[in-house]
């Protein structure tokens, strides 16, 4: 009877004990993994909206180098025309646009459309023959333009296809309103950035509600396709292939095809059901020991309507340990409340064998030192315990190995003797800082070894205490980040150069350039801007093969890099387009003499070179007229490059030649 009541007892209290544990880890577990996954919503917002920007930015550049007198004269004179004069007039303006409009379906855009105040498409360069169709009732973008005169950018879904636009209004320096531009991108380009520049995999899906109100059935047919999870939602077919053919060399979270098909199958009822809702919200997965998150993110077009989703699947192993963790803390727990258990019993019911007991929990403490002492000896880090004399009293292998002695010549040494850093012998001692009551020093610190060899160390210091919680020195440990530094730094170095050409590309050269041009405007001092463009690139190409255009870019590279300076700056800002920042502080520099220089550099290269081989290379050069940004210098420069291009150049081919959609 009496054992059946001890039984009881502890049945009741491990009841009690496991229901605070679960409460408590579900309670800590939803706050943590919910304010994680906030985070990480968040941070996707921010990337998304730092792309859709930088593509704004690239937009209106593109639309203020549409916007000539030239274009604007002629889209003005369209307004008024009668249907003869039109079809010249859309000519005219198609030959004068083609350029520009090339060099953008290189960069990934999709299109420049040309419409009247009333919504009437005058002139689709990507679709010539297609004209005169009314656009009011199916873009509100256009009408909203048209109608207040102030630009506009966002998703819209358009009458074929859907895209990132961006509308700008035309009309005369006097304010006379005659139409409007549009400058737009498929969506397909604004995920393959985020996917370049970001970790996971980026897809965008829009409700079929929304796709059916602007395109007719066939266009729906052919251009989108049913989502495998929720037959309301379409992805588009084409950005479909370019994202899925794509490569995403910097993106260290990739997630295979086969992946995705598999946690959208597993999700397949949760996102069925979050979907209709149109709210932002995050699905975690655990497959395969691996952790997932699907972030499904509300786009809304330009008019304000919700238009569908950007969805983001990422792999998540922060979530993944959060989850070990909580289950790993829950067995912990338990265990512990069965070892209450188990040692209440065995006090009470075997008192006659306490002394037994003790021995044995005596040798199990033993051997628990034993083991302690074994990880400390071969932790992976350096370890070393120093006392209040900053003596090291106690070191591990790892230790000995970090500072290349034996141990014998480490014990007994002052610890700066042996592994000294800048903090060393200043109030940031991590001894002085524990002394003053700090708990947990934490840093990175670059450390000198005896023989002058250098680690930089994530150091680690907390406090020592003996047996009676006095203070007596600090354990230290050491864990040596300094390949990883190398490869951060490496990393770096990557990121802002061009592999090719060994030049900046084309975001180091706006970084650096951005630098030297602030640091003119505070010191003083004159700053031309070059823009290179190879006018035979496609030719080398196409008759001597992309080997000898890669010897064509490297050795523009070279004339441009032997021209200037070595404190200057040079980029090359994509395909055969370079760009140079170069500073001079004397009048010996102009653009007459500097264009002389790069063509006697020019001049040089070529006469070494069979005839098929030689370069030819268009140049602009602008002077800062003063207070003019990076970007309007580049454009100033560009411009100027082009007006030289164009002069060796014959007339643009007729409109109907067809450009790819």
């Amino acid at each position: 009877m009496k054992q059946t009541k001890n039984l009881l007892r502890y049945l009741l209290f491990f009841t009690i004990i496991q229901g605070i544990t679960l409460s408590t880890l579900y309670l800590f577990k939803g706050q943590e993994f919910d304010l994680f996954i906030t985070g990480r919503q968040t941070e996707i917002k921010g990337q998304y909206t730092l792309v859709t920007h930088a593509y704004q930015q690239r937009m209106k550049m593109a639309y203020e180098r549409i916007s000539t007198p030239e274009m604007l004269t002629l889209m003005e004179q369209a307004s008024v025309a009668n249907k003869e004069e039109l079809g010249r007039l859309r000519q005219e303006l198609y030959r004068t646009i083609f350029p520009l409009y090339q060099h953008l379906l290189k960069n990934n855009f999709r299109q420049i459309h040309f419409h009247f105040t009333d919504g009437t498409s005058f002139l689709r360069m990507h679709q010539p023959q297609l004209f005169g169709d009314q656009l009011a009732g199916v873009r509100p973008s256009v009408m909203l333009v048209n109608s207040t005169q102030k630009p506009v950018s966002g998703y819209e879904m358009g009458r074929f296809w859907q895209a990132y636009r961006s509308v700008f209004p035309l009309s005369t320096a006097a304010g006379h309103h005659f139409g409007s531009v549009e400058i737009g991108l498929p969506f397909s380009t604004l995920l393959n950035d985020l996917m370049d520049n970001f970790t996971g995999e980026y897809r965008f899906i829009v409700g079929k509600q929304m796709a059916a109100a602007h395109l007719d059935a066939a266009d729906l047919r052919d251009h989108f396709t049913v989502t495998p999870f929720a037959k309301d939602f379409l992805s588009e077919s084409d950005d479909q292939k370019a994202i899925e053919g794509h490569p995403h060399p910097g993106n260290h979270g990739h997630i295979s095809q086969e992946q995705l098909d598999r946690i959208t199958h597993a999700l397949q009822k949760s996102l069925a059901k979050h979907l209709p809702a149109y709210q932002a919200i995050s699905l975690p997965l655990v497959l395969a020991d691996q952790a997932f998150l699907v972030h499904l993110l509300p786009i809304h077009d330009i008019s304000g309507e919700t238009a569908g989703y950007l969805m983001a699947y990422e792999q998540s192993p922060t979530l993944l340990a959060m989850q070990r963790r909580y289950t790993i803390g829950y067995f912990l727990v338990t265990a512990f409340s069965i070892l209450l258990i188990v040692v209440h019993s065995l006090y009470t019911t075997k008192l006659l064998n306490k002394m037994n007991l003790l021995k044995k929990l005596q040798q199990e403490l033993n051997e628990s030192h034993a083991e302690l002492d074994q990880i400390f000896d071969t932790a992976a880090d350096g370890m070393r315990l120093i006392n209040l004399d900053k003596e090291i009293i106690r070191a591990n292998s790892t230790m000995a190995s970090l500072v290349n002695l034996p141990m014998d010549q480490l014990i007994g040494k002052k610890c700066y003797e042996v592994f000294s850093g800048p903090d060393c012998h200043t109030a940031n001692c991590p001894l002085n800082l524990i002394r003053k009551g700090g708990e947990h020093i934490a840093n990175e610190s670059e450390k000198v070894r005896p023989d002058g060899g250098t680690k930089t160390c994530l150091v680690t210091a907390t406090p020592f205490y003996n047996g009676n919680g006095v203070l007596t020195g600090m354990v230290e440990d050491f864990r040596d980040i300094s390949e990883r530094k190398r490869m951060e730094q490496r990393l770096q170095t990557l990121s802002i150069t061009d592999e090719l050409t060994g030049l900046c590309n084309r975001r180091g050269f706006m970084n650096l350039a951005q630098q030297q041009l602030n640091y003119v405007e505070r010191a003083g001092g004159e700053v031309f801007i070059i823009f290179a463009d190879l006018d035979n690139m496609k030719r080398i190409n196409d008759t001597l093969g992309h080997e000898a255009g890669d010897k064509a870019l490297i050795l523009t590279a070279k004339i441009l890099r032997t021209t200037v300076r070595d404190t200057d700056i040079v980029g090359r800002m994509g395909g055969d387009e370079f760009a140079v920042l170069l500073t001079s502080v004397s009048s010996s520099d102009s653009e007459p003499i500097l264009l002389a220089r790069l063509d006697q550099e020019l001049a040089g290269i070529n006469k070494n070179l069979p005839q098929e081989q030689q370069i030819a290379i268009s140049f602009g050069i602008v002077h800062n007229p003063g207070g003019a940004t990076l970007e309007e210098l580049l454009l100033l420069a560009d411009a100027k490059m082009y007006a030289v291009k164009n002069k060796r150049k014959t007339a643009v081919g007729p409109i109907e030649q067809e450009t790819a959609g």
